[in-house]
């Protein structure tokens, strides 16, 4: 019985939680590949905490989540620091074209394709971190741009300029490489 309830209550804790805990480590990150590692890591702690001290150690769990979120985010860009010095420029995973969802982009008759996606996410990976948290919270997420503009603490034009600029530039790289 015990089991189930805490299963219950994990599953409770992470519907609740999920969006908030991973757009806080989206922001937060140094790096946007390190978002799904940080992300496992954040549920992987809550579930091995749940299961060593049982539901009433969670007084405030949301509290607790994002916590704990802050702690691995920390201590993943520490031991990196140590281990390498430097943190490494973003690449998106272009084995992966579910990274950021291109075909939600109005191109007018656009052929999505496996090669276009592919190129798209390569020329995405080349822009600053911000244009690329932006793209992921806006297309993946489905977050309002001024909610975006919110968590970086910029203005919604900047957002705006981020999204569309790029959007603009995409759209002529993919003609000018003859996938539009």
């Amino acid at each position: 019985m015990a089991d189930r309830d805490q299963t219950i209550f994990f599953e409770n804790l992470y519907h609740a939680t999920y969006e908030k805990v991973l757009a806080y480590i989206i922001v937060k990150c140094k790096n946007t590949q390190d978002v799904a590692d940080i992300f496992q890591e954040t549920y992987t702690e809550v579930v091995n905490a749940l299961r060593k001290h049982g539901i009433p150690y969670f007084k405030k769990p949301e509290a607790f989540v994002m916590q704990i979120a802050k702690r691995k985010i920390y201590r993943h860009y520490k031991l990196l620091e140590r281990i390498r010095g430097v943190f490494d420029a973003y690449d998106f995973d272009e084995s992966n074209p579910n990274a950021i969802n291109l075909d939600q982009i109005s191109f007018d008759e656009l052929l999505v394709t496996k090669e276009t996606i592919d190129t798209a996410i390569s020329y995405l990976g080349r822009k600053d971190e911000l244009t690329k948290k932006v793209f992921y919270l806006y297309y993946f997420m489905d977050k309002p741009l001024k909610e975006i503009a919110d968590m970086f603490s910029v203005k919604e034009s900047t957002v705006k300029n981020k999204l569309y600029r790029t959007l603009k530039e995409l759209r002529e790289y993919l003609i000018k490489e003859g996938m539009m």
